[in-house]
C-alpha cells in the first residue's frame, strides 16, 4: 500500500490478483494482501477483532472498517 488510501489498495490488489490467475480463496492471496498492508493496520485488525478474519474477504472488510 503506497498511500493511506485503502480503497485504491484493495481495488488494485483484487485487479492484479485476477490478472495473475489467483483465486480469493487461495491462502497465498490472503498472505499477499496482508503483506501489502501497513504493519500497524495488520496489528490493529488482529488486536481489535473479536475473532480475527481468516480469509481474504474478511480482511478486506476489516481493513475498510479500520
Amino acid at each position: 500500500m503506497v498511500s493511506s488510501d485503502i480503497n485504491s489498495y484493495i481495488t488494485t490488489f483484487t485487479k492484479l490478483l485476477k490478472m495473475a490467475g489467483y483465486l480469493e480463496t487461495e491462502h497465498g492471496s490472503l498472505v499477499l494482501f496482508k503483506q501489502g498492508l501497513p504493519r500497524g493496520l495488520n496489528i490493529h485488525i488482529i488486536n481489535n477483532s473479536t475473532t480475527p478474519p481468516n480469509n481474504l474477504r474478511g480482511w478486506i472488510e476489516a481493513a475498510h472498517q479500520e
